[in-house]
């Protein structure tokens, strides 16, 4: 007897050891959490020696917000009996937070609980600041969001409650192309991972760029339950991209505008030195110049001399502006290019359709852009004159998609040529059915349009006509 007594004495002194050296802080409460027994690793833990804890209660450790879990958790041991966990945040001694994975079991006798803590402090630090930073999200095999991190909340505007359990569409531009979006779900279906740029919406309509990673995540049995994403803002970086771009054709414009005017000089330029050679030559012949002559001549060279200076008071029309900047509202400009194109080119036999949508003030140079508007609805009045179109119709529509308006200006009145449409906008090119009488060119619309609103002017036909499409960003 006295052996087997020295073996259990033996046995509880070594499990004493075990427990008192265990990584684990490992204590004995009752049921009013005052603490009994601490091991060793409490005190690292929590920064108190083994006579403080003994002097207090574990409630009294545990912060505010996380008390209710916890008496809650002792409650459910006394009624059920069985071992069970919950996260608690601790306060040490020197102040600083401490998250504990805490496990409670009620012991034999029913009075004590043992308490088992893991400090799970630099975990949750590591997944706190996964989340914060790092821009991620998983989905089921559906397309279901399962989790999304803060940091892609604080990117798309939406809280993580409106996320959560909502297919991934719900964030996806329309601009995403579906063979692309088909062709990504196909490779991460076949367990292979894809990367790429996708372009996404945000709660309040506007866009941004990831640069996304996805690769499919799987169970034990080898199946795939659903896809993981790992994904970089590169909105910021496509829109220095495009401003480097705006620049590159900023200065292509400047040189086809200077290859514009030098073209316009060449012709008067020869004329005035001819003249000039000319009464030059006769008064070396003879000395003897006719006065009508030399006047003649004069006021040829003064004739071109005026020409050349119109063609810098055009080029210095569109490379800079004489209106400034202001804040309007798109749909004053329509309704000021319709008033002025009703009144200056009347015809009764065409009927005009508008199609507007409320749209936020912008700041633009209102002056040019209601021209550039007149000048596209006279062009389309005289598609349709010339073409005598029966019931012509010109329809305007204005609208805007993730901050850029859109001005389309369509007709029935035949369309453009397709051996020219993708001539008219060039420099020089004219024939007499494409030009108008309001004093901008097609040409200087567009380089207008570019270089000062930053947008961009198209052409396309369609069943019965023409659609003359601007888009302008509206900052």
């Amino acid at each position: 007897m006295s052996k087997d007594f020295e073996k259990l004495k033996q046995s509880n002194n070594e499990l004493r050891e075990i427990v008192n050296n265990s990584w684990d802080g490992i204590g004995i409460i009752d049921k009013q959490s005052k603490f009994i027994y601490v091991n060793n690793a409490f005190s690292p833990i929590l920064g108190f020696s083994k006579d403080e804890f003994l002097d207090t209660t574990f409630l009294s450790l545990i912060e505010n917000d996380y008390k209710n879990a916890f008496t809650q958790l002792m409650h459910q041991n006394v009624i059920n009996k069985y071992s069970s966990e919950v996260q608690v945040v601790c306060k040490r001694k020197d102040n600083q937070k401490v998250y504990l994975q805490i496990t409670i079991a009620l012991m034999l006798n029913e009075k004590f609980f043992v308490v088992n803590a893991k400090d799970i402090t630099k975990q949750i630090s590591d997944d706190e600041i996964l989340d914060n930073y790092v821009i991620s999200s998983h989905i089921d095999r559906e397309g279901n969001i399962q989790k999304i991190s803060k940091a892609f909340c604080l990117l798309s505007g939406y809280k993580q409650e409106e996320l959560i359990d909502k297919n991934i569409s719900i964030i996806r531009h329309p601009d995403n192309e579906k063979k692309f979006l088909d062709k990504l779900w196909i490779t991460i279906n076949n367990g292979e991972q894809w990367s790429g740029n996708i372009k996404n919406i945000k709660k309040d309509g506007s866009s941004f760029w990831v640069n996304a990673k996805i690769k499919p995540m799987y169970n034990k049995y080898g199946d795939i339950t659903g896809f993981t994403s790992l994904m970089f803002d590169i909105t910021n970086e496509l829109k220095q991209q495009d401003k480097i771009l705006v620049q590159q054709s900023k200065l292509a414009i400047m040189a086809e505008t200077l290859q514009m005017v030098s073209h316009e000089w060449r012709q008067p330029l020869n004329i005035i030195s001819i003249q000039a050679q000319k009464v030059e030559l006769d008064y070396s012949l003879d000395g003897d110049l006719d006065n009508d002559e030399v006047v003649q001549t004069l006021n040829n060279i003064k004739e071109k001399a005026n020409e050349l200076s119109n063609t810098i008071e055009d080029f210095q029309s569109f490379v800079k502006l004489k209106s400034e900047k202001s804040t309007v509202d798109p749909l004053d400009i329509i309704e000021r290019a319709v008033e002025i194109f009703k009144k200056d080119s009347p015809n009764d036999d065409i009927d005009f359709e508008k199609d507007t949508v409320e749209t936020p003030k912008f700041e633009t140079y209102m002056n040019e852009l209601t021209t550039i508007l007149v000048n596209i609805l006279v062009n389309a009045k005289e598609a349709i004159i010339r073409n005598n179109t029966k019931h012509g119709v010109i329809k305007l529509k204005e609208y805007f998609i993730d901050n850029t308006i859109f001005f389309e200006i369509s007709d029935n009145g035949g369309g453009v040529d397709k051996d020219v449409i993708d001539n008219i906008f060039e420099p020089y090119f004219s024939t007499k059915e494409l030009q108008h009488g309001v004093g901008l060119g097609l040409y200087m619309c567009k380089i207008i349009i570019e270089m000062h609103f930053n947008g961009r002017i198209e052409v396309h036909n369609h069943n019965t006509g023409a659609t003359f499409k601007i888009a302008l960003p509206m900052n």
